[in-house]
């Protein structure tokens, strides 16, 4: 499995005319705020968060953090929620990936965190 990284993209807002209304489209300002902050950086300097043997393959932390929060930011409320941004190309867009992790592979990440890595994501907010 090749690895997969959350990239940045640059925002650029366009205002049109609405053709269909979506719950997503907060989500680029979402990005834009963590991007300000440098939120995927700070995740992906945290230690003890990655917890791949081989790290050139899988999900990267910051790609499975951001899924995450956009899945809860837009409605979800179950990583199977999260498995359905792939259904979406404005959000694989804004993550600039091809797929995001399934719910197996999300709930894998999530059992594998531990004392340590949880509590740098809590001293993030600090």
């Amino acid at each position: 499995m090749p690895t997969f990284t959350k990239r940045s993209p640059r925002i650029r807002f366009e205002f049109v005319a609405a053709q269909k209304q979506s719950t997503l489209g907060g989500l680029p300002a979402l990005e834009a705020l963590a991007q300000q902050f440098d939120l995927w950086q700070k995740i992906r300097a945290l230690p003890g968060l990655d917890p791949r043997t081989r790290t050139s393959h899988g999900y990267s932390p910051e790609l499975i953090v951001a899924q995450l929060i956009y899945c809860f930011c837009s409605g979800g409320a179950s990583l199977a929620d999260a498995e359905r941004l792939n259904d979406e190309p404005l959000v694989r867009q804004l993550a600039r990936v091809k797929k995001f992790a399934d719910p197996t592979q999300l709930g894998q990440w999530l059992r594998q965190q531990n004392d340590t890595s949880i509590a740098a994501l809590w001293n993030l907010n600090a």
